[in-house]
């Protein structure tokens, strides 16, 4: 029985490794707070990252990397970067990962989206991170844990990304993102049917309040 329940426990921390960034305990923790592009990303990219960075004002106080990357299972992937000696305090950075082309897709590139798609994607990736705002670091681990095996509970955080977005001033980026990813030939069907499944809808965007509260549409099981 220990044996199984150490075999469980590692294969959760590998799970969550997915959504949260752990550094060692040999890595100091950053108190330098900025903004850093990883080589190599094109300026229309760059662009599109800092006009919406402007508007969520409340992440400048952290420190944030924006790095072009290989991703295997998204297309772009918002999270913290916890110092396993912070796990239990509030310490972190963050990280955007963005891939070089669109999940689904053989040759539509990042780089090759239109400015307001880009703008609507990063504007809902920065959602995510003002919602992990509302964990600790230990918080971190159950809210992976849980986007990962309860699909209500992982389509509820992405409405709430697609809310804030637009309780920031980008709804039309939003909508725009939205048809374009849904209507695009380019993009697998496979890819689509997820889209449709876990992120607010066109209509549920377009209703979207700008206040406090989301709107999340009942999930039927």
């Amino acid at each position: 029985m220990l044996h199984k329940n150490k075999v469980l426990a590692g294969a959760v921390i590998l799970i969550v490794l997915g959504v949260i960034t752990l550094k060692s305990l040999q890595t100091p923790a950053t108190s330098t707070v900025s903004l850093n592009f990883s080589p190599g990303i094109q300026a229309n990219i760059r662009t599109a990252f800092l006009d919406v960075w402007e508007e969520y004002k409340e992440l400048h106080s952290y420190g944030f990397d924006v790095v072009q990357s290989s991703l295997s299972s998204s297309t772009m992937q918002a999270q913290p970067v916890i110092d396993i000696g912070n796990i239990f305090n509030k310490n972190r950075k963050y990280r955007l990962d963005v891939a070089e082309k669109v999940l689904g897709s053989d040759d539509l590139y990042i780089a090759d989206l239109p400015d307001d798609v880009l703008r609507g994607w990063f504007a809902h990736e920065l959602g995510h991170i003002v919602d992990y705002e509302n964990h600790s670091n230990a918080g971190m681990i159950a809210f992976g844990v849980r986007y990962i095996f309860s699909d209500k509970y992982k389509r509820e955080r992405e409405h709430e990304a697609d809310s804030i977005a637009i309780r920031h001033g980008f709804r039309s980026d939003i909508i725009v993102a939205k048809k374009y990813l849904l209507e695009n030939e380019f993009i697998s069907p496979a890819y689509q049917i997820q889209i449709k499944k876990y992120y607010m809808s066109v209509s549920g965007a377009e209703l979207c309040p700008d206040g406090i509260v989301p709107v999340v549409p009942k999930l039927n099981l």
